[in-house]
């Protein structure tokens, strides 16, 4: 499997947004749902450069929703990964970061 492949998109939520200003700070990430963890810390690890301490998964199984119709629709399954770094490292996921790391050094450049 690819590394590419294998971590998703970052997931943007309250909790996650929490859980990165912890002390120890965690990330999630939507992952393949076929990746072990073994596989989801290789990717990270060739993703950001360094390996990350701890990696916790969870599985969002498909739940049925209303469609209007007389077949009820279902969500996909997904995999949520948190993955914990180590002390003094930290990453950039939000597209928000990377425009304000742009628009700092644009700025400094004039």
């Amino acid at each position: 499997m690819e590394y590419s492949k294998i971590i998703i998109k970052p997931l943007v939520s309250e909790k996650s947004y929490a859980l990165q200003n912890a002390e120890f700070k965690k990330y999630a990430f939507y992952v393949d749902p076929k990746a072990t963890k073994d596989d989801i810390k290789s990717a990270f690890e060739s993703i950001y450069g360094f390996a990350p301490k701890k990696v916790c998964t969870l599985l969002r199984k498909p739940v049925s929703i209303r469609t209007g119709t007389l077949k009820p629709g279902m969500t996909k399954l997904t995999k949520i990964a948190y993955i914990t770094l180590p002390k003094g490292k930290t990453i950039e996921t939000t597209e928000e970061e990377n425009k304000e790391s742009e628009k700092k050094s644009d700025g400094g450049e004039k």
